[in-house]
């Protein structure tokens, strides 16, 4: 996994906080599921990073739900894009139906369906429920639940239990995997599509 995919997914979590001080949650009561009415609600959220001038990081979302009590903010419908630190196009792009931002950690979980790509690298991960462990800079699907990766038009795995460790640039199944490889012939072109 790309560097810049992972820093972008991180950096989408943590563009998304609020600035606020906040107490610290008990581990009861972020298991919990989030009921109470949120403090604050933003419909057609945006977010903008910018860094000596230019726009490096967008987020915007259809709606955002801030729980101070619980360091929580609760973002629905989200569409991030890295620009990279020169600003330029689009380096990375992710989406998520919805997504459960730790102010307290930095740990943030996705669900519904969550899509991380790394146009540079032409790499693509599609799950339904993704975790980010900010501490141990993890992201983590849950088991059972399948993910695809999809690596240009030559490489499509997938597999349950995923695992990517962001720091050695490398991710796992730890459950079943399959997939397929596509070779290229002598001509160039793919098997099959000659």
């Amino acid at each position: 996994m790309r560097t810049s995919a992972a820093a972008f997914l991180i950096a989408a979590f943590a563009a998304l906080a609020l600035a606020s001080s906040c107490s610290i949650p008990s581990a009861a009561d972020a298991a919990e599921p989030v009921e109470e009415r949120p403090d604050a609600v933003f419909t057609g959220f945006r977010r903008e990073e910018v860094k000596r001038g230019l726009v490096t990081f967008v987020a915007t979302a259809e709606r955002a739900e801030y729980f101070q009590d619980r360091g929580l903010l609760v973002v629905y419908d989200v569409s991030f894009e890295d620009r990279g630190e020169d600003g330029g196009p689009a380096e990375a792009t992710g989406q998520a139906d919805k997504v459960v931002y730790h102010e307290d950690t930095g740990d943030a979980e996705c669900s519904g369906f969550v899509q991380i790509r790394s146009l540079a690298e032409d790499v693509t991960f599609e799950t339904t429920t993704l975790n980010y462990r900010s501490a141990s800079q993890t992201l983590e699907g849950a088991s059972g639940v399948a993910a695809i990766v999809k690596v240009g038009k030559k490489l499509f795995i997938q597999g349950s239990g995923f695992f990517a460790d962001i720091q050695a640039k490398a991710f796992a199944f730890r459950e079943s995997a399959s997939g397929v490889l596509a070779a290229a012939s002598e001509g160039g072109a793919l098997k099959g599509e000659e």
